[in-house]
């Protein structure tokens, strides 16, 4: 045998095998990039779908990404709509933490204050306008191009006759019981989703279960078009994607004696249309780029969220333990210190990157300002109102941090740590942590499941 044939794993397909995923192979999309149709604009959805359409002999649906599917367009169809008050509020947000930075600066000898307002809310203004317009340019798309309905159904004309009949209740519990073992042990896919609130952390090990199963069955070769970019799916090393992750193709191997390779979307859509020679523009691929890129972005920053928040919640509880009634004052001063040296240096960096993004903010409102008033440019619009929302939530995490500097010297100084209090202030912080917690992993659930 050759080492490709011992390692197959880690080969990516080419010639002949390459060609027989193609020809003979069956096409299966996940959840996200069959939803990820609502969210492009009608010329990149319908090159993208016709591509798929004339792919339609091969394509396949897993029971359990048709359910996601179902449960989820609505909510990511009125995401879509909702984008835009979204938007507006975060333009309140920023508008009132620019006015409450002038008002701080009110006795200042050079500083004009009301000047400065009157131009703050000519811009914010035309900032409004401009989203407003926009919103009633995606009503008018709705009710045209863009309707959501004739999306869904031409998706689901796409797998007529070709829909997986799931697992039952029994099977069901089988795998999820499966999966507590290989979740525990890293084994891909799905253990990155462990941590879901939503019930839904063993879906993406339900469709690799029915993948094999199909597999099993088939005995042949399958393309897996997934939107998830998380190392559970993908071999990664120093932050660059490899490929699929070895176990994956191995344990497929092992049903079906057959390969199988994972495309991203954007990867997938070049290949295929190669493959059908139907006209993809280079406009719609840097668009399934940007989607996937954007969605990626989100759950990366979430991910990372909820594990700052899960370790930090094990610090405060603690922290709480260390600071009952019966715990010693010494070493409560100690943490004391410890933990102002930490405040510290966090508001060293937070104040580095406040001066960062109001500089930013300030030349990206300056590019706003100097634009003809019809131009619109929602990619531009995010930044800024990214910017100002960035910025708005370092001065808010910078107060925090002022006010528990405070409370800390006032401990230190007195050098008699009030025990109920500081009982009381950790157990505020550990509801506070909990808290957020609880919306960031609502928010990624609502991103992933």
């Amino acid at each position: 045998m050759t080492m490709r044939d011992v390692f197959r794993a880690y080969y990516a397909p080419a010639g002949d095998e390459l060609d027989a995923l193609w020809t003979e192979g069956i096409i299966v999309l996940d959840t996200n990039t069959l939803l990820n149709f609502f969210r492009y604009t009608p010329s990149t959805r319908d090159e993208f779908l016709s591509v798929l359409e004339s792919l339609r002999a091969s394509l396949w649906i897993p029971h359990q990404v048709g359910l996601e599917f179902q449960r989820r367009r609505l909510e990511v169809i009125s995401n879509t709509a909702d984008a835009f008050s979204k938007i507006k509020a975060s333009v309140d947000t920023a508008k009132n933490a620019v006015n409450n930075k002038l008002n701080e600066y009110k006795h200042h000898p050079s500083l004009n204050r009301n000047e400065l307002t009157r131009e703050l809310d000519k811009l914010f203004e035309r900032f409004s306008a401009k989203v407003d317009a926009q919103a009633e340019q995606h009503e008018k798309w709705i009710a045209g191009d863009g309707d959501p309905e004739k999306t869904f159904f031409r998706i689901s004309d796409l797998y007529d006759q070709r829909v997986g009949q799931g697992f039952t209740r029994e099977e069901l519990d089988a795998i999820k019981d499966d999966g507590k073992q290989r979740y525990e042990n890293k084994v891909p896919p799905g253990y990155k989703d462990a941590n879901k609130t939503n019930g839904n952390e063993y879906g993406d090990l339900i469709i690799w279960k029915e993948i094999l199963s199909l597999g099993e069955r088939m005995k042949k070769p399958v393309i897996f078009v997934t939107d998830d970019a998380k190392e559970d799916w993908w071999l990664i090393e120093r932050g660059k994607t490899q490929g699929a992750r070895p176990e994956l193709i191995d344990e497929y191997w092992a049903s079906a004696e057959q390969r199988i390779h994972l495309y991203e979307p954007l990867q997938f859509l070049k290949h295929a249309k190669e493959r059908t020679q139907i006209a993809v523009s280079d406009n719609s691929l840097d668009e399934v780029e940007e989607v996937s890129s954007g969605n990626e972005r989100a759950r990366r920053v979430l991910h990372e969220r909820r594990e700052q928040l899960v370790h930090l919640r094990e610090a405060q509880l603690r922290n709480l333990e260390r600071h009952r009634p019966d715990g010693q004052p010494l070493r409560q001063l100690a943490d004391m210190h410890s933990e102002l040296e930490i405040l510290t240096e966090e508001q060293r960096f937070l104040e580095a990157q406040r001066q960062v993004l109001e500089a930013r903010g300030r030349s990206l409102v300056n590019e706003v300002d100097e634009v003809d008033p019809s131009y619109r440019d929602e990619a531009h619009m995010h930044q800024v109102t990214a910017t100002y929302e960035e910025r708005a939530a370092v001065e808010t995490r910078l107060a925090h941090l002022a006010k528990r500097r405070e409370t800390l010297e006032r401990g230190i100084r007195q050098r008699s740590p009030r025990d109920e209090r500081m009982t009381a202030l950790w157990e505020r912080r550990v509801r506070a942590i909990e808290e957020e917690l609880h919306d960031v992993s609502l928010a990624l659930d609502e991103l992933e499941s």
